[in-house]
């Protein structure tokens, strides 16, 4: 009996230990796979090797993800984005300029325009941020403002709340006062592409300007607009002080962010990075394509005008877990006249962390004082040809 059991324990033993590897082996496996699965669903931010970094709504400004974003650092050529800004806003885009010796004799990136040379404004403007000219950049700087143009620079970034930033050229040469931080180049991008001018010279992968009336063929130095899809700009910049920096904006389903990252050697899979994990995890907010009322109105030959808000975004991307609060901003009562097309208020959405997004009220009719009709014009000289009719003949 004992034989026969030694003989039965030992028929059973290696199928034992085959049970209790498969065993072993399956408790082992489900974890492992558990945890790949959660390693390719997780939600965990990508890691940034940047000095300072920021990534921003165009729309509302809600920052998405940060890092030292108020750190005053140096910024390189992405200081031309004001100065492009300010060009298009105050120069005349189309009018063709002399370069001078003093503007084209400048250290560092250049378009390559020598003095004598003939261009418009807007070419060197696409000059300055396709290829980065420093010669570009300060005649455009000459162009526009003259000696004063830096300080338009600062009073620029002082409206636009760039509270962390000093401008001392228009190149972004290196200067111990020449200085801004992520947050504060975020916000200047944000500006920058409201303006149809900026945006569709920044967006273009390549462009031809003319220089005395021979056609250049240029490049743009930021491969995310070959490389990323919805890249639509802004500049690249370098120099050994400031390191790498890049500020670029991508649109995707209506919604743009911008990216900002300054020392940063790994920067174009940085943004790529920083980018679909925004897009991926963000959490999309409808806005109502239109929205109508009406507002009393006082004087005028209608007791009510009617009234519309209406958006170019079917919704706005936040931070994932953030919400918009609604705020009407609408006056009681409205004097006439109105016209068609008049503001007469604002919608605000707010985040919780104060990014906004604001839509103008408009009037979608014309209301003329009382005793007025629709289209009138005050005439002067009635009496006068009226006289003239009982003494001129024909």
């Amino acid at each position: 009996m004992i034989g026969q059991r030694t003989e039965k324990k030992t028929h059973k033993h290696p199928l034992r230990r085959w049970l209790g590897a498969l065993l072993a082996a399956a408790v082992l496996w489900v974890p492992a796979a558990w945890a790949a699965e959660q390693t390719a669903d997780s939600d965990a931010p990508p890691a940034v090797e940047a000095q300072a970094f920021v990534l921003m709504s165009a729309q509302t400004g809600q920052v998405f993800l940060e890092g030292n974003m108020h750190q005053q650092l140096p910024m390189a050529s992405t200081t031309k984005i004001m100065t492009a800004l300010l060009a298009v806003e105050n120069g005349s885009l189309d009018t063709v300029y002399t370069m001078r010796k003093e503007d084209v004799t400048v250290e560092g990136s250049s378009l390559g325009v020598r003095e004598g040379d003939q261009l418009t404004l807007r070419d060197l403007i696409t000059g300055m941020m396709l290829k980065s000219g420093n010669d570009a950049a300060r005649s455009v700087a000459h162009i526009v403002g003259g000696d004063g143009f830096v300080d338009m620079m600062n009073q620029r970034a002082a409206q636009l709340g760039m509270r962390n930033t000093h401008f001392t050229n228009p190149a972004g040469l290196p200067d111990d006062d020449h200085y801004s931080t992520a947050y504060d180049m975020a916000l200047l991008a944000k500006a920058a592409l409201q303006n149809p001018d900026f945006a569709a010279i920044c967006a273009s992968s390549t462009a031809a300007i003319t220089v005395n009336g021979d056609t250049w063929h240029l490049k743009n130095s930021n491969r995310l607009l070959r490389e990323l899809d919805g890249a639509c700009g802004i500049k690249t910049g370098f120099t050994k002080k400031a390191g790498r920096c890049l500020v670029s904006a991508v649109t995707r389903e209506g919604s743009t962010l911008i990216c900002v990252t300054l020392n940063c050697g790994e920067d174009w899979k940085t943004h790529t990075a920083l980018y679909d994990y925004a897009f991926a995890t963000g959490s999309p907010q409808q806005l109502p394509p239109e929205e109508k009322s009406s507002l009393p109105v006082v004087g005028g030959s209608k007791d009510s005008v009617q009234i519309t808000v209406q958006s170019d975004l079917d919704f706005l991307l936040l931070k994932e877990g953030s919400s918009l609060q609604k705020t009407v901003q609408l006056p009681g009562f409205i004097y006439a006249p109105i016209t068609a097309g008049q503001v007469v208020g604002e919608v605000v959405y707010r985040s919780p962390d104060g990014g906004e997004y604001r839509l103008p009220v408009t009037a979608t009719e014309e209301v003329p004082e009382k005793g007025k009709k629709t289209g009138d014009k005050k005439k002067t000289g009635g009496i006068f040809d009226w006289i003239k009719g009982w003494f001129v003949k024909d």
